[in-house]
């Protein structure tokens, strides 16, 4: 018993343990993730494997921890697996290790850890030997938690040999002094240009031919960008369930209901009850009466009239106390109302500048100022108010409060939202006021700027939803057009019955949502299954209500596409390849001058000035980074040969080129070359390990 007590007594350190070593699949897998599935893997680095059991611990931690949907959280845990089992086996391959000297250092430096008041000695800080009796303990008398250090231990010792590692790559990163220099003359030296373009409009798209073996081989020719993973291409109706006119009329009827005292025959008593209306029941009972009839909850609060919704707002916000209004529609639920409550200037606008002292709650450990100094510093920023002082500006200059960088500005409030001595001097002032109030958090230099009437509502609130006879007819529709289909055109049959067909192009093995329908992972599930083929149709029951009968229109399958898939974009890009060999063709290699080629081709010769190597435009022409490369490399006064662009081909000279002057020291730019190499670092070498081991990639096989 007195272990156990002990075990108690340090369970919020084993809390800790716990949630750390669920954090540690960043980089280690947690719990040490040997699957006892004889499923295939999730992933697959190098010789090291992920199983279903460990993997769906870090997809489910992300999705509680940063709110993720499931794909996303998949995702997640994929990249973070895959660096963990990248690193560790690049660790282990050149003998990279952890010392126990380390692990101490870490467990003394880490706050969670120093800061327990049960590890620290006398003089209150860190004793090693506590905690390691402690871990001791845990081992003898708590095997669980004992595990769980073991994890937390094995978590710490990979963070540090990730740390150290990425120390070492961080370590061996320099610039010289000649690359500063260099990356001084690109930013600074600038040239002005001459420059003819002879766009490629000059030859008629009529006078160029284009075959499907033109298209194969240009594909071929750029397979990288063509390259593609698995895509499927679907269509679909949508049925959708909604409330119909006669739904409604129900629903509005049982809120009717409502309006009307109810007597009924208690069988138990033998007497018979009366149950008041919406309208009269007590104030104290509405939570309750509400909680029993609406399906949202009695919202206790005070709003304006600009803070309600839908057509109704005015005439709610206008009924006299008690009186009831409804049944009304008001986004997508029917509900009738009550008002139980009403304040003049109820809520109201302001904005201050918070003076804090020394002695304030929650002030700064920068501010110094006795309370005496605060108090004349706000009378003084008064003065400055009522002479015609800017207030955001002063705000912004002198306020210690959060709302200092808003010029002072503080949302809408009603009284119960501040403190007393705040909430009364601005419920207490007209409109346009200035004064100062003391509270616990120093001195307020207030400014009133507005007010409003407010009401508090009371509610029931019914969701227009479709009738059990509504949604059987829905999906008795759904039904048949999912039988009928399969024996005619899906196109054909949908015209017929008026319903709308959506297409979805180029979906992906781990997509998660879909255009318009959102998140539908079930349907692109099914058009990944192995055996799936173009036509196959499936119904899915959506969880908002309705059915989507999905249709595969086409798979494209992993490599280089078919000419007939891509023809109509390539065919531009293949007839622009062989407008610029046939205007090359035309061109001489060298030109006395451009208007020689001004002149060969009708067009005109424009200039370039102060141009520098991050130019990427040139005036009357595309994006050409080429070109503006090219001129770089020019001798001055130089005219180069014909250089392929963007939008034409051009023939340059460089008229002048100015070299940045000299500077005594190039500091500034070695640092910050360095500093731009060195961000990242830990995710860059994540990756780069990451490519020197092969991966395979089920996912797909499990969400």
């Amino acid at each position: 018993m007195a272990i156990l007590g002990k075990i108690r007594e340090r369970s919020i350190f084993l809390i800790f343990i716990i949630g750390m070593a669920l954090l540690a699949f960043v980089f280690t897998g947690v719990f040490d993730g040997n699957s006892s599935s004889s499923q295939d893997p999730v992933l697959i680095v190098g010789e090291e494997e992920v199983g279903i059991d460990e993997f769906s611990r870090q997809v489910d931690y992300a999705e509680r921890s940063y709110r993720m949907s499931t794909m996303q959280a998949v995702n997640f845990a994929y990249e973070q697996s895959a660096n963990a089992k990248a690193y560790a086996q690049t660790f282990d391959a050149i003998g990279l290790q952890v010392g126990k000297a380390h692990i101490e250092q870490f467990i003394k430096n880490d706050p969670n850890f120093s800061s327990d008041p049960q590890f620290q000695g006398e003089d209150g800080s860190f004793d090693p030997n506590l905690f390691t009796d402690f871990i001791l303990d845990l081992s003898q008398n708590n095997p669980q938690g004992f595990e769980q250090w073991k994890s937390q231990e094995a978590s710490i010792k990979n963070n540090l040999r990730v740390q150290q590692y990425v120390d070492m790559v961080s370590t061996g990163l320099n610039v010289t002094d000649f690359e500063a220099q260099q990356s001084y003359a690109l930013q600074n030296d600038i040239i002005d240009l001459d420059y003819v373009r002879i766009p490629y409009s000059v030859i008629a798209d009529s006078l160029v031919s284009v075959s499907d073996k033109d298209i194969a081989a240009y594909i071929a020719d750029n397979s990288e960008t063509y390259e593609r993973e698995k895509a499927i291409d679907l269509q679909y109706v949508q049925f959708t369930e909604a409330a119909t006119p006669e739904d409604k009329v129900l629903i509005e009827n049982e809120l009717r209901e409502l309006l009307n005292t109810r007597v009924e025959f208690n069988e138990v008593s033998k007497q018979e009850e009366t149950f008041p209306s919406f309208a009269d029941v007590s104030t104290e009972a509405l939570t309750s009466f509400i909680s029993e009839n609406s399906d949202v909850a009695f919202q206790d609060a005070f709003v304006s009239e600009n803070e309600l919704t839908g057509n109704y707002a005015n005439t709610l916000f206008n009924l006299p106390l008690g009186e009831v209004f409804g049944p009304y529609e008001n986004d997508g639920y029917s509900n009738i109302s009550r008002v139980i409550a009403r304040e003049k200037s109820g809520k109201a606008k302001a904005r201050h500048i918070l003076i804090s002292h020394k002695d304030a709650a929650r002030a700064a450990e920068t501010v110094t100022r006795s309370k005496t100094v605060a108090k004349k510093e706000a009378n003084a920023l008064l003065r400055k108010l009522k002479s015609g002082g800017d207030f955001a500006q002063l705000a912004r200059e002198n306020s210690d409060g959060p709302s200092a960088s808003r010029g002072g500005e503080l949302p809408e409030f009603v009284r119960e939202d501040m403190v007393a001595p705040f909430s009364d001097f601005v419920f207490g002032n007209r409109v346009g006021a200035f004064g100062v109030a003391e509270t616990e958090f120093g001195f307020h230099v207030i400014e009133v700027q507005d007010k409003k009437d407010v009401v508090k509502l009371a509610t029931i609130s019914k969701k227009l939803i479709p009738s059990e006879a509504t949604s059987n007819l829905v999906f008795t529709e759904a039904t048949q057009f999912e039988l009928d289909v399969q024996k005619t055109d899906f196109q054909e049959l949908a015209s017929l019955k008026n319903y709308t067909v959506r297409e979805i192009n180029d979906v992906k093995i781990l997509d998660e949502s879909l255009p318009i329908l959102g998140a539908q992972r079930q349907i692109v599930r099914w058009a990944f299954e192995e055996d799936r083929q173009a036509a196959d149709v499936k119904r899915f029951a959506l969880s908002s209500g309705g059915y989507i009968i999905a249709q595969v229109t086409y798979v494209k399958e992993a490599g280089l596409p078919d000419v007939e898939e891509i023809k109509a974009t390539v065919s531009s890009l293949v007839i622009k390849q062989k407008k610029q060999a046939l205007l090359l063709k035309q061109m001489a290699d060298d030109y006395v001058s451009l208007d020689e080629v001004a002149n060969q081709f009708e067009q005109t010769v424009s200039a370039a000035k102060a141009v520098n190597r991050f130019t990427s435009m040139l005036s009357g022409a595309a994006n050409e980074p080429d070109v503006i490369g090219t001129c770089f490399s020019l001798e001055q006064g130089s005219i180069s040969k014909p250089i392929i662009g963007n939008s034409g081909v051009f023939v340059v000279q460089l008229k002048t080129k100015t070299a940045a002057e000299d500077l005594s020291n190039y500091a500034g730019y070695k640092a910050s070359l360095l500093n731009a190499t060195k961000q990242n670092t830990q995710s860059k070498v994540a990756d780069a390990l990451r490519k020197t081991f092969e991966l395979t990639d089920n996912r797909s096989q499990y969400y």
